[in-house]
């Protein structure tokens, strides 16, 4: 069901022979996977409750949830309960998606997770503050270096990162519904076959032209053009490797009205013609 290019798991379930600890560190891992097939189902993954937190380093994922559908760039994070109904895949936006996660059980994490969900969406820029992103490397550090066998240290820094994500202040927080980057890509991969300028984009956002093009930069080191001409291509690519479509179609999907444009875009960024990338696919 899952293809990874590499994943590296660190199993771990902290032995507590005197005090019961109530938030435990069961698993950290980091894997990378450039495969359409990679996908979690969260009511398919058994029937003890825990605690997933997972982390973008590059490339975007997809979370699909009740609540609704949310990318996963860089730089952001998502929390979840399981089991919940939710799945979590690669898009065909994206190239690959690197990342690592935390899992965690125990009556206490199951809590605060809940009513963290309860309070803000399964994706927020709330799990990916730098401190919440500092402790959980702390973390997968101890699990890689196989020195996890401490479960008081473990459980210690367990409860701070949970603690850091509780304690984030407004200041690093930005709900899902004024998040530039949540709002543009769900924008963006609904109109991805119509015309949008940075006009569009920033009256949807809700910010005059110059300062969501400023935030928008800030939080994604591109600009608005780029990351939507980027997202363009990506999708193409995409379309073009999955399916038997031509490339005037392919092009007309992702809002390339002229094709020799979008053929030199494409040569740009993928290194070959739409048409040469067809032929290799066919061989």
């Amino acid at each position: 069901m899952i293809q990874e290019d590499f994943a590296q798991q660190c199993p771990f379930v902290p032995l507590a022979s005197v005090v019961p600890l109530n938030i435990r560190l069961r698993s950290a891992g980091h894997g990378r996977t450039s495969s359409m097939n990679y996908f979690w189902d969260g009511m398919k993954r058994g029937n003890r409750e825990f605690v997933l937190w997972q982390y973008t380093i590059s490339g975007c994922g997809m979370l699909e949830s009740e609540e609704g559908t949310f990318p996963i760039p860089e730089g952001s994070a998502f929390l979840l309960t399981i089991p919940e109904k939710h799945r979590y895949f690669l898009p065909a936006s994206s190239e690959s998606w690197e990342f690592f996660h935390l899992g965690f059980d125990g009556s206490e994490a199951l809590r605060l997770a809940r009513a963290l969900r309860e309070k803000y969406s399964p994706v927020s820029t709330r799990y990916a503050a730098e401190s919440v992103v500092n402790t959980a490397k702390e973390l997968l550090q101890l699990t890689m270096n196989r020195i996890a066998d401490d479960a008081a240290m473990v459980s210690t820094l367990s409860y701070k990162f949970f603690m850091n994500i509780v304690s984030t202040g407004n200041r690093e927080y930005m709900p899902p519904e004024k998040d530039p980057i949540v709002l543009i890509h769900n924008y963006c991969l609904r109109h991805l076959a119509d015309e949008i300028t940075v006009d569009d984009l920033a009256a949807y956002a809700g910010y005059s032209r110059s300062h969501f093009h400023r935030v928008f930069l800030q939080l994604t080191g591109k600009s608005p053009h780029a990351y939507l001409l980027d997202l363009r291509v990506r999708t193409a690519l995409r379309m073009l490797q999955n399916g038997n479509i031509s490339v005037k179609e392919v092009s007309s999907a992702c809002g390339f009205n002229d094709v020799s444009y979008f053929c030199k875009v494409f040569r740009n960024f993928c290194g070959t013609t739409p048409s040469s990338f067809l032929a290799r696919k066919i061989k």
